[in-house]
């Protein structure tokens, strides 16, 4: 009988001092991901996973130049089509869309009529599709090179931002800073 409160005074120790000493299980953050596709017509796209697990996707600088631009409209209205798959019908009806465009190193949100008094930059979305539109009124702006514009987009998921409970998302930066929206989401400038 002592035999055997021996051992198992002893199986005791041993099985405590064994889950004593396990290291505890610690929730790690999961690594960024990133995955580039490059969907032809000048177009790199990449979708990257932050740490919270939520993909963002951005593409490369889209250069643009006059052949690259149709006539929408008698007159000076010009568009410009840049094809993503990623932007879904979820994406557009409940995510964020962004296009920025920088014009001899200014970089600004569109849309935009800082560019010139006599020309607006904006953009239309469709499913799978930005469509850029320029509207030109007139006026001597930048020579022959006022359609060479670079283009970047950016599609952000609802899932990206928390809801404040009010049933209004609230904006964890401000998109309208270019540099504030490549620092919080990671993406190279």
């Amino acid at each position: 009988m002592k035999n055997l409160i021996i051992k198992s005074t002893l199986l005791l120790l041993i099985t405590a001092a064994f889950f004593s000493c396990k290291k505890e299980d610690q929730d790690e953050p999961a690594t960024e991901q990133t995955t580039t596709h490059d969907l032809g017509n000048g177009i790199v796209e990449t979708v990257q996973r932050g740490p919270n697990g939520v993909n963002v996707v951005f593409s490369n600088w889209i250069q643009k130049t006059q052949p690259d631009w149709m006539i929408w409209d008698a007159g000076y209205k010009f568009t410009t089509d840049m094809i993503t798959p990623s932007l879904t019908d979820a994406v557009k009806d409940k995510g964020i869309v962004l296009v920025y465009f920088n014009l001899s190193n200014y970089v600004a949100q569109l849309p935009n009529q800082s560019i010139g008094e006599h020309l607006v930059l904006d953009y239309h979305i469709e499913t799978g599709k930005i469509i850029a539109r320029y509207v030109y009124g007139g006026g001597s702006v930048y020579g022959n090179d006022f359609l060479t514009v670079k283009l970047r987009y950016v599609l952000i998921p609802n899932s990206a931002f928390g809801n404040t409970g009010t049933g209004k998302m609230s904006k964890p930066v401000d998109y309208s800073n270019y540099d504030e929206v490549c620092e919080y989401y990671g993406i190279p400038k």
